[in-house]
């Protein structure tokens, strides 16, 4: 724990439980159909989107895909909106009409997220173009799966970001999995192989918040400091299925639970350098509860959409 900080190390820890046990709460409501969208779940990938937003401020813009609850939730979206807006409500993130896969936060750099895989690089390359044009000091960030990688779109952003030197930051958040395919059968080249020929590529452990949170810092750096671009792919390990609630069952894709667990490593960091106790996790993770608690009423007794609302956004 010698490059963090107690208060860093607990606010790191906060977030990746926030994620953590936001979507675990997801798990037993999906089934009752009271969510009225498909759900792509973060667990056991916390540490990529917490270490990395642990370095943005609102001012800076992200770009995601179709998971989305991690890094939304990291970025600093409220949690009533983001619970709201899976529920299907209009008080949620995107007034109902986006659903999990397409949430929208403005005020915290939000400015949609796509479903397509790797539809949502690129904008992230056109927002760093916009702060180098208007001289704004503030940078961009795509962050997409390893599956996304053989998209079109990442190759040509990747050259376009490079070309122009524009502040943005690519994150590959690395499962090694594209759905259910490895990335053996899908990706010729590892990642950070081939994108070092276009700028700085770097790499940490994504089961590690720790090590996100210090390699990106790095990255950040780089892109604050020279106004370029640059790239981390963060390898970590899917626990759930692709989409849905269930436990991913893969017999190539073995989760350990302590290994593998960002939250377990961290705890066990900062409890060994005397950071925090037991009973101070304990009060983390009831605060927590009681705020998803809250996120729930607040979604269970919000509007549904009305036949207005159908043609508002048109």
């Amino acid at each position: 724990m010698d490059k963090l900080t107690k208060t860093t190390g607990i606010a790191l820890l906060k977030k990746l439980r926030e994620i953590r046990q936001f979507e675990e709460r997801i798990i037993p409501l999906y089934p009752t159909d009271v969510m009225v969208t498909p759900v792509h779940l973060h667990i056991g990938q916390e540490a990529v989107p917490v270490g990395v937003c642990a370095h943005l401020t609102a001012a800076d813009t992200i770009f995601f895909g179709h998971r989305t609850h991690g890094p939304a939730l990291a970025k600093g979206m409220d949690m009533n909106k983001l619970m709201a807006e899976l529920y299907g409500r209009t008080t949620g993130c995107s007034r109902s009409y986006g659903g999990s896969m397409h949430v929208v936060d403005p005020a915290n750099g939000m400015l949609g997220s796509s479903a397509i895989v790797g539809g949502s690089i690129a904008l992230g390359v056109g927002s760093a173009l916009a702060a180098k044009l208007s001289g704004q000091d503030r940078i961009a960030v795509s962050y997409f799966g390893d599956g996304a990688m053989d998209s079109g779109v990442f190759w040509e952003s990747i050259n376009f970001a490079a070309l122009k030197q524009v502040p943005v930051l690519f994150v590959c958040e690395n499962n090694l999995l594209s759905n259910t395919m490895t990335q053996a059968e899908h990706l010729f080249a590892k990642p950070t192989a081939v994108v070092q020929n276009f700028m700085p590529a770097f790499s940490a452990d994504g089961t590690d918040v720790q090590s996100v949170y210090s390699v990106v810092g790095e990255a950040i750096a780089h892109i604050r400091t020279k106004r370029q671009p640059a790239f981390v792919e963060c390898r970590t390990k899917r626990w759930m299925k692709h989409q849905g609630v269930d436990r991913d069952d893969l017999t190539y894709n073995k989760v350990d639970p302590k290994q593998d667990d960002p939250i377990w490593k961290l705890e066990q960091g900062l409890l060994e350098n005397s950071m925090i106790t037991e009973a101070e996790i304990k009060q983390i993770t009831k605060d927590i509860e009681l705020r998803i608690d809250a996120a729930i009423e607040f979604a269970q007794n919000s509007p549904f959409p009305n036949a207005e609302d159908l043609v508002r956004e048109v």
